[in-house]
């Protein structure tokens, strides 16, 4: 055959093919919601993840993209999970975004005891420079009557014991103000009467706590949970002989 035949013959077989390809790219929309409800979501990015083309929701939750068939869009805001979707076809699609879990701000006053614990601290720090409980040795040599006299006498033995309590307290509080009931009930579903055992057993330390963030808090407190079942499970299971 004419060499020139067969590449017209060539031509021909492609072209259909770049016209298919043209006429595949479709604008596809929908309309995002929260998920659960009909609450219709404005100002979520919607990024074909092949052609990097974005596009956002309307104040009516409803959006438009050009897509190919098997492309994959992404749907993101900052305050709602990513999802994603592979376009199978150009029908218009209703997207459900499921809330990140958020931790409610709260303000909270330190309450009495707390207020009390500090302000008994501050008037021993005023009147005994041993409150925080570490003798300062020199003066045993330099001054041994001193030393003496200010680690045995009365005042100085209650102050220390004191604020170990103090100290025992606040932490205790201070660990409260992040890991507690309200908190633990919103990320996993424990039962009323399994509450208390759950947050004793599974108190992070305040040391853990300053080194979380909230989202790491929330998969501590998944992952506690999830051991927590087990070995309530275990307990229960009857033992083999």
């Amino acid at each position: 055959m004419n060499p020139e035949i067969l590449i017209f013959l060539f031509i021909i077989y492609l072209t259909p093919s770049n016209d298919v390809k043209a006429q595949a790219a479709k604008t596809l929309q929908g309309l995002v919601l929260k998920s659960g409800v009909t609450i219709r979501l404005a100002d979520v990015q919607v990024l074909n993840k092949r052609s990097r083309i974005t596009a956002r929701s309307n104040t009516e939750g409803v959006f438009s993209i050009v897509a190919l068939l098997n492309d994959t869009l992404q749907f993101s805001n900052a305050n709602y999970l990513t999802l994603e979707l592979v376009v199978s076809d150009f029908s218009d699609k209703i997207i459900y975004l499921q809330p990140v879990i958020e931790l409610a701000e709260v303000v909270i006053k330190e309450n009495s005891l707390i207020k009390e614990l500090r302000e008994t601290q501050k008037g021993y720090r005023k009147k005994s420079v041993f409150y925080t409980g570490t003798p300062h040795y020199y003066y045993l040599f330099l001054k041994p009557m001193t030393f003496i006299y200010e680690n045995f006498k009365s005042e100085v033995k209650q102050a220390r014991r004191f604020n170990r309590f103090a100290k025992r307290e606040i932490t205790a509080y201070e660990i409260t103000q992040r890991f507690n009931d309200s908190l633990i009930k919103n990320v996993v579903p424990v039962k009323t009467n399994e509450i208390d055992d759950f947050r004793v057993d599974y108190a992070p330390t305040l040391q853990q706590l300053n080194t979380m963030s909230d989202y790491d808090l929330i998969i501590y407190i998944r992952n506690s949970y999830e051991d927590f079942k087990k070995k309530s499970a275990d307990k229960k299971a009857p033992h083999q002989l």
